[in-house]
């Protein structure tokens, strides 16, 4: 329980070994895109691509409008309200399906006594971020192209990200955990991430849901987490602060556990690998 409530062990751990964990990083990002000829131009040209698509099929094709009066006379609008979900939400899938086979893919660290191996998860959730910074950097180019308008409370955008990150983090935390014992978890965790795709309002709103089955959203924390950001980014409102702050909460609670999880469970690694 003690173990639970100390709040501050993770941040003492990556603050202890921080130099570790900035090569681990560097190490990540460089053997993305090694020996490609675009390098990491890649990370910008996929969802680039996609934005196009989303433009020319929901709001030139479709005319799809989202039911925001102040952003539906553009046609652009619809394809970057669900581009922005989409990218909150890229970023909470590439954490989670690259822990399942997290321990298994590294086994020579579990070998070595001296290596923190909590910097691992970590790792892999910090080089999703990274690369996801490129869907926010076209969202915010196509925000300034279509919309000609970028609102201050972009600035807050933390906020909402904050949440995202501690939540992926104490998720990739448990995976990767249970990934070590249990080989099936990659492809469930497959599963699990493409019904949750369909369970966050990405391609619809809140709204177009009956009023009896929009429990169902609410369950899901990447439901406010997408919501409060497209407020933020494009919108121009500001967010719902008691549901940041719920979602702080519950995010911290949900890193800290997986952080103790894993921390329990990675003394049996060796003996499964």
């Amino acid at each position: 329980m003690l173990a639970v409530l100390d709040i501050s062990a993770a941040p003492r751990l990556l603050w202890r070994h921080r130099s570790l964990f900035r090569q681990l990083i560097i190490r990540n990002i460089s053997a993305r895109y090694r020996g490609s000829v675009l390098g990491l131009a890649w990370s910008f040209a996929h969802p680039l691509m996609m934005l196009a698509v989303y433009t020319f099929v929901f709001g030139i094709i479709f005319k799809a409008r989202w039911g925001v009066e102040a952003l539906d006379e553009n046609r652009a609008a619809f394809p970057l309200i669900m581009f922005c979900g989409l990218a909150v939400f890229n970023l909470f899938s590439e954490s989670i399906n690259s822990s399942g086979s997290l321990i298994v893919n590294h086994a020579g660290f579990v070998k070595k006594v001296i290596f923190p191996l909590e910097l691992l998860p970590v790792c892999t959730v910090v080089t999703a971020f990274f690369f996801g910074a490129a869907w926010f950097c076209l969202l915010l180019l196509g925000a300034c192209v279509f919309l000609q308008s970028l609102p201050w409370t972009i600035c807050l955008l933390p906020l909402t990200l904050l949440p995202l990150l501690l939540f992926s983090t104490g998720l990739s935390f448990i995976i990767a955990a249970f990934g070590a014992y249990l080989r099936d978890i990659p492809q469930l965790v497959g599963v699990v991430a493409q019904v949750l795709f369909f369970m966050t309002p990405i391609f619809y709103s809140v709204a177009m849901v009956p009023e009896r089955l929009r429990w169902l959203l609410r369950l899901n924390p990447l439901t406010p987490m997408v919501e409060e950001t497209r407020k933020l980014f494009l919108y121009g409102q500001e967010p719902d602060y008691m549901v940041c702050l719920w979602l702080f909460l519950f995010s911290l609670a949900v890193f800290q556990i997986g952080f103790v999880c894993f921390s329990k469970m990675k003394k049996g690694f060796a003996d499964v690998l």
